[in-house]
């Protein structure tokens, strides 16, 4: 099973960005998220095409089963 930690950001030009983390940890909490999402908004870490991001519009884990037929 593959799990994702998406986070869709809002930009300043209006448009939206995910940043994607492969194989979060287990344990990881909303609080820690939130942190991390403060950190890279307050500190202007990513710029896309020019665009900062803003807020976090969403965050989710998105898990995966690979289930082999042949």
């Amino acid at each position: 099973m593959k799990k994702t930690l998406i986070m869709r950001f809002n930009r300043s030009d209006g448009r939206t960005s995910e940043l994607v983390i492969a194989d979060p940890r287990e344990d990881i909490t909303p609080e820690e998220i939130r942190a991390l999402v403060n950190k890279i908004v307050t500190t202007k870490f990513f710029i896309v095409n020019g665009a900062q991001l803003v807020s976090l519009k969403m965050a989710i884990i998105r898990t995966v089963d690979d289930e082999a037929i042949v």
